[in-house]
């Protein structure tokens, strides 16, 4: 692992974005463009893993990469942090959720700004972790989760972060066109992030239920990652589907679906609320801070995932279909409000 030095003259942030999933490095990239777009006197060194650390050299952005995979590691990850902590002498520590790299921190006095959008009541390491924090920037809703007493007076609720977008809802014509999909397409897009199908099996019932709507033309997209393969298959010879396993420019297939379905990740949900894309959020209850979150949305359709059927699933497409539901419930936050708070601590 390398031990980049911070440049001369500059002030030290050392950034820890956790490894598990892009759903952590495309918005961390996002505050660092803003961060650097504020000050030029700030150096920022990316600590990551896994699919995180991929994400940043996608986007062409240095990154020490602690080689461990997705899972992580609390051991490995708060020997590592330490050891990169005290090399280096960051004038600010910045985490986020990569919570073994907050005590790490502390052992050095160092100054540290936590980005999370959950809380849990119990005392685990996570929790406990914070403790050591200075200041927490929250990217979610406010009274979704209960608060630490112990985290009282130092937490900011922000909103859901969204990164910067190339689309906008009334964007939808020049998406289309740069898709190849017809104007007059009724459009089903599936997102299910980082659940795969052995998990969470959803595959069935979308291709029943896409086969079910009377509309033509239609067009069927799936953002595939690690189900590349079985969806693939699925939908062999298919004029009317379309698989990606990576897109980058998520917003464009967001903002050309009529509706879209996801596995309840809470991140990818708040994105389509943003984009005012009707969405279905099939619950599978793998993740309580997902539920959490996306029950209080008023606009989005909440589906039970074990054993749904695709009958089930299209009567809650054909649903959104006649009566779409864009309103936005909700205050979201930007990478630019973070990067302030950000250059106000150092």
């Amino acid at each position: 692992m390398p031990f980049p030095e911070f440049e001369a003259g500059k002030k030290r942030v050392l950034f820890f974005s956790r490894g598990r999933g892009r759903g952590h490095a495309v918005p961390d990239i996002a505050i660092f463009h803003a961060l650097t777009t504020m000050r030029g006197d700030v150096d920022v060194r990316f600590v990551s893993y896994g699919t995180g650390a991929e994400t940043f050299r996608a986007f062409d952005i240095s990154i020490v990469d602690l080689d461990l995979p997705d899972s992580g590691s609390i051991v490995d990850t708060s020997v590592l942090a330490g050891k990169l902590i005290g090399w280096l002498d960051p004038d600010l520590v910045i985490v986020h959720e990569e919570f073994a790299a907050i005590p790490a921190a502390r052992i050095f006095d160092k100054r540290t700004i936590v980005l999370t959008d959950w809380f849990l009541a119990s005392e685990g390491y996570a929790m406990n972790s914070l403790k050591f924090s200075d200041e927490i920037l929250f990217l979610g809703q406010e009274g979704v989760y209960e608060e630490p007493s112990w985290l009282r007076g130092r937490v900011s609720y922000l909103g859901p972060l969204v990164r910067p977008f190339q689309y906008e809802p009334g964007d939808r014509s020049r998406a289309r066109h740069e898709l190849g999909i017809p104007q007059d397409a009724t459009v089903l897009s599936v997102f299910p992030g980082s659940w795969p199908e052995s998990q969470a099996p959803l595959l069935d019932a979308v291709i029943e239920a896409f086969d079910s709507l009377p509309q033509m033309p239609k067009r069927l997209i799936w953002l595939t990652g690690s189900d590349a393969a079985v969806v693939n298959r699925a939908i062999a010879g298919r004029q009317d589907a379309a698989s990606f396993e990576t897109y980058w420019d998520i917003d464009r297939l967001m903002v050309a679906s009529d509706v879209a379905v996801t596995k309840a990740n809470r991140k990818t949900v708040f994105e389509l609320q943003y984009l005012a894309v009707p969405t279905i959020a099939v619950t599978f209850s793998l993740n309580p801070g997902d539920d959490a979150a996306i029950v209080v949305l008023k606009s989005v359709v909440r589906v039970p995932g074990r054993g749904l059927t695709g009958a089930e699933l299209h009567r809650a497409i054909s649903g959104l279909l006649l009566n779409p539901q864009t309103e936005r419930d909700l205050k979201f936050a930007s990478a630019q409000q973070c990067a302030e708070r950000i250059c106000e601590a150092l």
